[in-house]
């Protein structure tokens, strides 16, 4: 098979405003938010928009001129029209979406019409194509190929096999002999293993094969070490002499995932936990677009908190998928963000296509060795088998386990309010509640959701519990079946990762929200607020606490409440408060700190398990310099100060890869920090900074504030004395420079080598 790009030359229409575009392209990253529309209360989306994407496309001679158009990461709802014929629709997912065209004629044009509108969710769905389109097509002229390529893998004592199962395809008019060529290429290139195969094939005849073939020299895929394999499939025509063959190569790698009734997940013979967090499609920066650079930036971020494992909901983009295998993060991918009751202009996703857009999000996930849980779906209310859910659920994991049987599959939901007929049916004689946790209640003491949920989890291989925690040791009591954490709270943090880390059938446990995204926040807010990570990709103290329970060592990070808000803030400039006690707290992994407050001490207190690994002190706040001295067992284990930062004077920049790969469309993030002269951060600081690029163009410039509102493009606020520039590099050029300055500061240049 042959894929050409069609990534480039767009032309976007959104009203009356027509620009150029390369694809990835998200219409609405960056527009302002309108709070007055219908839904602006509740996320401040933009309202009701439509872009349009037109681009011409080749003519195609190979055969009858068929091929397929495939599209990801739509972002929004339309329909795809070739020379202004529709071919079919688009619903939001970043899954693949796949149209079989007629391309014979000389000029063809394809338009993608796709719109969105506020009241379709809660969370930032972006307008545009966050993925690409590609135009695969046939390599020859005599219509012969191969389609989706699995590889999995397996181990016979001592040796490892990576057994192949390829489509080929003869859509000849008369029979035809070929080699079937499935050689397995290493990281560094090189021939790991071949295997070759002599086949038939009518006219008109496909056939599905396995192709085992053995590999030297192997090495597992692990967070610790992601190696990577190739598996180049090639079909050689053998009938007609000279006529050209055709290939397909797909990446893959070595592990091998297994289920204890007893003792929950292996992975590679080693039980595994699965400790990660949610990840959001879209982030502040560049909305939805997904590039390879940012889906790395945002996991390794995640990774260095010391988390194993991601959550998506919907099916990721092939860059975010390739991003978590070269990270080494385990994906847990929810294939559809709701079921038969969606907020969709074009009602329910499950039509008569249904089984078909199952194939092809598992035809999507299944070769990347990060892919390690399907989920059927993401909190749904079908899992009390309302809307005819469970039957439903059911069938879609037994597609799924039909396409791909070596994933576990889940389904998640948390504990529904109760409908009164629910309530009746169970016994309750109170069916009316002034509120929906007495409904709630009413319901846990008739066994609602052990008894409405025992369908949908038996159509399954592991329970998702959303927000259920302190069902875990019950539940297995109970039922004695495996059980994921599918979405825990971080103001339960230590509760939930002990109740996942005392209970062998519960198999991970993933955080709400890992990194802040836009939309889905407070009245007036940009982006939620709660994430380990902020909007920018930057620590918060909540994930300091997650290194401390995620077992990181000689860590003593010490925090203030905020008089105001009660919100933890690591900063030592409190002016107001002068003279009066604050709180302060110390995330740390020994179990007693000792706090000084410029070298004198405050007092010592007890941290450890018994006390959620914090130290909490009350100090009356006078500027200088805290020190927190963290002992186990008697020994100093950590040693860590926070000082009243000084006005604002520097500025301070990291660049983030400062290397730029055109080829992969890499973008570069630059960190800023306001900074006191003595390199301190002002977390106060508010200063507005201003950008300038030689060599590239700023794309974007944004800080962590939800209530961020900017006047122009080129500048920002500081904010919690932050901030983030991105800049694309310049294919004409060899080197990209941005400087930032700000009223009052020094200004501060870093450079990015651009590579072609």
């Amino acid at each position: 098979m042959k894929s050409v790009d069609l990534n480039s030359n767009w032309s976007v229409a959104v009203g009356e405003e027509i620009t150029s575009c390369d694809l990835p392209y998200d219409v609405t990253a960056g527009a302002a938010r309108d709070y007055a529309c219908a839904f602006g209360a509740l996320n401040g989306y933009i309202p009701s928009a439509q872009a349009v994407f037109t681009r011409a496309l080749p003519q195609v001679k190979n055969g009858n001129g068929l091929v397929d158009i495939k599209i990801t990461g739509v972002c929004g709802y339309g329909e795809v029209f070739i020379n202004d014929q529709s071919v079919g629709h688009l619903n939001y997912g970043y899954a693949p979406h796949l149209f079989t065209v007629d391309l014979s004629g000389a000029r063809n044009t394809i338009k993608i019409v796709l719109f969105t509108s506020p009241e379709m969710s809660d969370k930032y769905l972006g307008l545009g194509i966050a993925g690409g389109v590609e135009l695969v097509s046939l390599e020859n002229s005599a219509a012969y190929g191969i389609d989706y390529p699995f590889v999995k893998t397996a181990t016979v004592g001592d040796r490892v096999y990576a057994d192949t199962e390829v489509t080929v395809f003869n859509d000849t008019d008369k029979p035809q002999k070929f080699v079937l060529d499935c050689t397995v290429l290493n990281a560094r290139g090189k021939r790991a293993g071949k295997k070759q195969r002599k086949i038939f094939l009518r006219a008109k005849q496909n056939k599905t094969l396995d192709v085992r073939v053995r590999i030297t020299g192997a090495y597992e895929w692990s967070p610790s070490d992601p190696y990577m394999y190739s598996m180049v499939a090639k079909l050689v025509p053998v009938t007609d002499e000279g006529a050209e063959a055709c290939s397909v190569t797909t990446r893959f790698g070595i592990v091998s995932r297994m289920l204890s009734a007893t003792r929950g997940l292996y992975i590679n013979n080693r039980k595994t936990l699965l400790m990660g967090a949610y990840l959001s499609h879209a982030d502040v920066a560049l909305g939805a677009v997904s590039l390879y650079c940012n889906e790395r930036r945002k996991l390794e971020a995640l990774k260095a908190i010391g988390y194993n494992a991601v959550h998506f909901v919907g099916c990721p983009t092939a860059a975010t998928l390739d991003a978590c295998d070269d990270v080494g993060m385990f994906a847990f991918v929810d294939l559809f963000p709701h079921l038969g009751q969606a907020k969709s202009p074009l009602g329910g996703i499950f039509t008569d296509r249904r089984y078909y857009s199952v194939f092809l999000k598992i035809a999507e996930l299944r070769n990347h060795p990060s892919v390690t849980v399907y989920g059927v779906a993401d909190d749904v209310a079908e899992c009390y088998n309302r809307y005819d859910g469970h039957e439903l659920i059911k069938a879609i994991s037994d597609r799924i386990k039909e396409i791909d049987n070596t994933r576990p599959v889940t389904v998640s939901t948390r504990e529904q309010v109760p409908f009164a007929s629910e309530l009746e049916k169970a016994g309750c004689r109170k069916t009316v509640f002034d509120n929906a946790a007495a409904a709630i209640n009413a319901g846990r003491e008739k066994n609602l959701f052990e008894d409405l949920t025992e369908g949908a989890f038996a159509a399954v291989d592991v329970c998702g519990f959303n927000y259920l925690h302190s069902l875990y040791e019950t539940e297995l009591k109970k039922r004695n079946r495996l059980i994921l954490g599918s979405r825990t709270d971080s103001t339960h943090a230590f509760d939930s990762l002990d109740a996942t880390e005392k209970n062998d059938r519960v198999i991970g446990d993933f955080n709400d929200c890992g990194m802040d995204y836009p939309g889905g926040g407070k009245l007036n807010e940009n982006n939620t607020t709660h994430g380990d990570l902020d909007a920018i990709g930057c620590e918060k103290p909540q994930s300091v606490y997650k290194r401390v329970l995620l077992g990181e060592r000689g860590i003593a990070y010490i925090v203030v409440r905020d008089p105001d808000t009660d919100e933890p803030v690591h900063m030592w400039n409190w002016p107001r408060y002068l003279g009066q006690k604050v709180s302060v707290d110390v995330y740390t992994s020994g179990d007693v700190v000792a706090l000084y407050l410029d070298g004198r001490i405050v007092g010592r207190r007890l941290a450890g398990k018994v006390n959620k690994h914090i130290a909490s002190f009350s100090v009356d706040y006078y500027p200088g310099t805290l020190e927190a001295v963290a002992y186990f067992k008697g020994t100093e284990c950590a040693r860590s100060t926070l000082k009243s930062a000084g006005s604002p004077k520097t500025l301070k920049l990291t660049a983030y890869a400062k290397n730029l790969s055109v080829a992969r469309k890499d973008v570069g993030f630059v960190y800023i920090d306001v900074c006191d002269r003595d390199g301190e951060l002002v977390p106060y600081a508010m200063r507005e900074l201003n950008v300038t690029v030689t060599g590239g163009e700023l794309i974007a410039f944004v800080n962590a504030d939800p209530m961020l509102r900017k006047n122009s493009f080129d500048s920002c606020p500081a904010y919690e004395g932050k901030a983030l520039a991105v800049i694309r590099p310049d294919p004409a050029e060899t080197k990209a420079v941005v400087k930032v300055t700000g009223d009052g500061l020094l200004a501060a240049r870093v450079s990015f080598k651009i590579k072609n």
